[in-house]
C-alpha cells in the first residue's frame, strides 16, 4: 500500500495548508480511513454559505472532489485521479 493513515493526513494537511482554492477546506477533518474509504468531516459556518446560509455548491464539488481524491490516494495504485465530469444537485 502506497499511503498510510498518517501518510494521508500529511497529503490532506499539505492541501489545506495551500494557498491555492484548497484553503476553503481548513475546517474539514479526516474521520476514519481504509484502502479506498475515506470519510472527513466538516462543520458548515457562514464562509461556507451562499446569500442563502445553506453550504455553497461549489464548496459541496470540491469537497467530492478532494474527498474522492483522497480515497484514490488510500488504494493500492496510490494515484489521484481526474475529476472531469461532475453533477452536484
Amino acid at each position: 500500500m502506497g499511503f498510510t493513515v498518517e501518510t494521508l493526513r500529511e497529503a490532506m494537511k499539505y492541501m489545506v495548508e495551500s494557498q491555492g482554492f484548497d484553503r476553503v477546506l481548513r475546517k474539514m477533518k479526516l474521520v476514519s480511513a481504509t484502502p479506498g474509504n475515506v470519510v472527513c468531516e466538516m462543520k458548515v459556518e457562514e464562509e461556507h454559505t451562499n446569500r442563502f446560509g445553506t453550504l455553497h455548491g461549489g464548496l459541496t464539488a470540491t469537497l467530492v472532489d478532494v474527498v474522492s481524491t483522497a480515497a484514490l490516494l488510500y488504494t493500492e495504485r496510490a494515484l489521484p485521479g481526474v475529476s472531469v465530469d461532475m453533477n452536484i444537485t
